[in-house]
């Protein structure tokens, strides 16, 4: 589900669940302890830390401070703090991040880096490339992960073909400690959620975990209800050899009804029309009956590490994975296929559209990590070997007739013929490559990263349309910072990208998409531990764009990405923390197969965009209770590649509270959108705009121990 998603559709409430478990113990409220040089697990809890160890940007345990891009993480105390239901959410208060472009969708989680769409090529999890493409993906409930790291910028010399504007990688819980956690949780649609997560040590250096969600009822939209759970176990073991096992395992099952309302007219829903004024937030066009979302899915991780006791380190991680996605709903395009109403009722025009799609895949990454000293120069060293197989299995099909809805006042248009599938074949994509990294220390403080990687890349789609082609691209890193005593960090780094493309020859596509970025930047970690700062200047150029509708594709595109980002964290030491986070963008398409475009903005994404969060926790008499507000602001964006049409900007304020007991219990308000502000999220074409979520208030209660 990605913007080819677009161009491809063109041609009750669960009751809270209780769980006999014993709880005894109470707890104890300790002064606050900064934590100034994170040592700790780069994949476990953040546990306050303002620059804890990260594995994203480099592939070994690195301070953010130390990675030669702008990396940021959300850790799950900040997700179970905002009651986060969806990934997507919890990235609204990162910098270079743009979410919901296509409104509040709850079976996939739209998101764009640095004006680059990363929900196909830039997402990972525990380091494994999650590749979707068409409808084809896996979906990860965020109450299963222990973080959230965003790693802006090209990741190609680490991870092979990606999206040049950086990736996600969403790191999940594992075994290791005692853990006792059961919440509760309601919002004002009436959908209710239980979940929990328990683990504990056992005898012999082994460890077991159990975290699942299950999440039920309606949503903001009309009729749109369902049922839907995450279930991930774990187990870690220990030989005497010195090597650790860790086993995760994933599953997430939905049943429930598709949201018929995500695609709208601009004109509708930006401007208003003559013959109705605006289309409804919250009115779903597709017919209650027919109207399905079914979601089965398990993946199986594997992570085994060896210490050789010499300052070498063997670690490989492999992982199995299938998906069975099935959907069936009525859209709506425009009006008589018109971008305005054609007459004075306004009726839109519907498409039934329906597919059935079977995602496996089968990944594995060797990494052998070490020190060693050439003169006055340390070296931390990695060589890896990374193989990926994905298999694309799906039939799409349209119906043979187009009904029309009342804009204000739909009725079922009921079960719809389909005509034969348009889409009814299997792609496969093979990617193995091979890498090195070198972070020298030399100096009082410098520190410099050289990466290099290979990779051979094999496509092909039998069905209706068949192709084969190889490709083969070596990508590079280089990188230097220097340490002050201060805390303070200026980096440059150079890196280029590949990025290989799923359309065939037969389309005009021959080549992968490739570019390279320059990001200069200042980044600041306290001495105290109370403080951290990120300023990022960058450059990205995207060559070899993909253009045109299918079959008329060319790679006549480039594209150039350029800005500024900014994130800071507060923390005063009374209680008050601050989190803020501006991003400043200027995207420009500098080729493209119709030469009246150049010189253009792609549409969708805003040039500007803040986010400001605050928290307060009291002390005294009110100790336990903690209050925060946030405000986000998104700019203009263009609704037109001709640069027409404009969607106007918004600002959102978002209030949240909780309260901690003394016995373990602690309660969660958020709300999001307070002032129930109307607006659009963006448009991708006059066809193709989304309302974003209006207010949402959910309440959770959940009790450690």
């Amino acid at each position: 589900m990605i913007p080819t998603r677009t161009l491809l559709l063109s041609g009750t409430a669960l009751t809270a669940m209780c769980l006999p478990l014993a709880v005894a113990a109470q707890t104890t409220v300790l002064d606050t302890i900064y934590v100034s040089s994170p040592g700790e697990d780069p994949t476990g809890p953040v546990d306050g830390a303002v620059n804890p160890a990260t594995e994203t940007g480099m592939k070994t345990g690195t301070p953010l401070t130390e990675v030669p891009q702008s990396v940021s993480v959300v850790d799950s105390e900040e997700l179970g703090t905002l009651n986060t239901t969806r990934a997507s959410e919890a990235l609204r208060y990162v910098p270079g991040v743009t979410t919901d472009v296509y409104g509040d969708d709850s079976d996939y989680d739209w998101h764009y880096i640095r004006g680059f769409q990363s929900d196909q090529t830039g997402v990972f999890w525990d380091g494994m490339q999650n590749l979707g493409f068409g409808f084809g993906s896996f979906y990860v409930d965020p109450f299963s992960l222990e973080r959230i790291e965003v790693l802006r910028g090209p990741a190609s010399v680490l991870y092979g073909g990606s999206n040049p504007g950086g990736l996600l990688n969403y790191v999940s819980k594992r075994p290791g400690e005692r853990v006792r956690e059961l919440t509760f949780g309601v919002n004002d649609a009436g959908r209710a959620w239980t979940a929990f997560d328990y683990g504990d040590t056992l005898d012999g250096g082994a460890s077991y975990r159990f975290a699942a969600r299950i999440e039920g009822g309606d949503t903001y939209d009309d009729f749109n209800d369902g049922l839907r759970g995450t279930f991930a176990p774990s187990f870690s073991f220990e030989t005497d050899a010195g090597t650790e096992v860790t086993v995760l395992a994933n599953v997430f099952l939905a049943d429930e009804q598709h949201s018929g309302g995500s695609f709208l007219p601009y004109y509708g829903t930006v401007k208003p029309t003559d013959a109705f004024g605006r289309l409804g937030t919250e009115t779903n066009y597709s017919d209650p009956d027919w109207d399905s979302y079914e979601r089965r899915q398990a993946t199986l991780t594997t992570i085994v590490e060896h210490d050789f006791a010499n300052g070498w380190t063997l670690e490989g991680t492999g992982r199995l994975g299938v998906a069975d996605i099935e959907e069936s709903y009525y859209y709506p395009f425009g009006y008589g296929f018109a971008a305005q109403p054609v007459d004075d009722t306004g009726a839109l025009s519907l498409i039934a559209f329906e597919h059935d799609t079977l995602v496996r895949t089968a990944q594995a990454d060797l990494r052998l990590t070490g020190d060693a000293q050439t003169g006055a120069v340390a070296h931390e060293l990695l060589f890896g070997l990374d193989a990926r197989f994905w298999e694309l299995d799906q039939t799409q099909a349209s119906g043979t007739s187009f009904p029309t809805a009342d804009p204000l006042d739909p009725v079922a248009p009921g079960t719809p013929e389909l005509g034969d599938p348009y889409i009814d074949g299997t792609t496969r994509q093979r990617q193995v490559g091979v890498y090195a990294q070198d972070q020298l220390r030399f100096g009082a403080g410098w520190i410099a990263t050289a990466n290099l990687r290979h990779d051979w890349v094999s496509t092909e789609t039998n069905g209706l349309t068949a192709f084969e082609r190889d490709d083969s691209e070596t990508s590079y890193r280089a990188g230097i910072a220097y340490e002050f005593d201060s805390g303070l960090v200026p980096y440059l780094s150079v890196s280029s990208f590949f990025l290989p493309t799923i359309a065939s020859p037969a389309e005009g596509v021959t080549e992968p998409e490739s570019g390279q970025q320059t990001e200069a930047g200042l980044k600041w970690a306290a001495p105290s531990g109370n403080a951290m700062a990120t300023l990022s200047v960058f450059r990205l150029d995207r060559e070899n764009v993909v253009t045109g509708v299918s079959p008329n594709l060319s790679q006549l595109g480039e594209v150039r990405s350029q800005g500024i980002e900014l994130e800071g964290r507060y923390d005063f030491g009374n209680g008050l923390t601050v989190h803020g986070a501006a991003t400043v963008l200027d995207q420009e398409i500098t080729e493209d197969a119709d030469a009246a475009l150049v010189g253009n903005t792609p549409t969708l994404i805003p040039d500007r965009q803040i986010a400001v969060r605050a928290d307060y926790a009291f002390a005294g008499q009110l100790d336990g209770l903690t209050l925060g507000a946030g405000l986000r602001y998104q700019a203009e964006s263009w609704a037109d590649e001709a640069n027409t049409t404009e969607v106007p900007d918004a600002t959102l304020v978002d209030l949240h509270a909780g309260y901690a007991w003394d016995n373990g219990w602690q309660g969660n308000l958020a709300v999001t959108n307070v002032a129930d502000e109307r607006y659009v999220t963006g448009c991708q074409d006059l066809f193709t705009c989304s309302y974003g979520a209006g207010r949402e208030v959910s309440v959770t209660l959940s009790r450690k121990w």
